[in-house]
C-alpha cells in the first residue's frame, strides 16, 4: 500500500469513527454493561476491543512482530486487561478512551513511510505487510460496531445512521 492510498483510508476511518463515537454517546452509564445473554460481551467491553485493537496495531506495526500476547490485549476477558477495564467506568471515559487509541493510531500510521508501511510483521497466522494491520483493525471496528448497534436495538435505541459523517 503506498501512503495516498492509506491516507484516504484513514480519512474514511476517521469519519467512521466519529459516527461510533456519537453511537458509544447513545449509551447511558448503565447500559455500558448490559448483556444479551449472560456470556456475551457488555457494550464496554466491545467498545474496549474495538479500540485496543487500533492501540495494538499501533504496536505490532512498531515492533515487526504480532504475537498471542498481542491479540490477547484487546479480549476484555484476559485477566490482564482487569484494571484498564474497571476503569472505563462512564460513558464519557469510554469515548474518550476510543477516541485516544483513535488518534494514536491514525497519528501513527500516518507518519509512516512507504518503506515502513510495506515492511513485513510476523505473525503465529503468517507474515503481512505493516499497512495490513491497520486493514485488521478497520475490519474489526466495522464488524463490532455492528453488535453494539444490535444492543442499542435492544435497548430500545435508535442507532445514529452509519453513514452520517456531517
Amino acid at each position: 500500500m503506498n501512503k495516498s492510498e492509506l491516507a484516504a483510508k484513514l480519512d474514511y476511518f476517521n469519519m467512521v469513527h466519529g459516527v461510533t463515537i456519537r453511537a458509544i454517546g447513545t449509551f447511558s452509564d448503565d447500559e455500558l454493561e448490559f448483556r444479551p445473554k449472560p456470556m456475551m460481551r457488555s457494550p464496554k467491553e466491545l467498545i474496549f476491543h474495538i479500540y485496543t485493537q487500533e492501540k495494538v496495531a499501533v504496536d505490532v506495526v512498531r515492533q515487526g512482530r504480532f504475537t498471542m500476547e498481542d491479540a490477547n490485549r484487546s479480549n476484555p476477558e484476559t485477566e490482564a486487561v482487569a484494571a484498564e477495564l474497571k476503569a472505563l467506568a462512564t460513558v464519557t471515559d469510554v469515548r474518550a478512551y476510543a477516541d485516544a487509541c483513535h488518534r494514536l493510531a491514525d497519528k501513527t500510521f500516518r507518519a509512516m513511510s512507504e518503506q515502513d508501511l510495506n515492511r513485513p510483521v510476523e505473525s503465529p497466522f503468517g507474515t503481512y505487510p505493516a499497512s495490513r494491520y491497520f486493514d485488521f483493525a478497520y475490519d474489526e471496528h466495522w464488524h463490532h460496531r455492528g453488535q453494539l448497534y444490535t444492543y442499542l436495538r435492544l435497548l430500545g435505541k435508535e442507532p445514529p445512521m452509519l453513514y452520517d459523517y456531517a
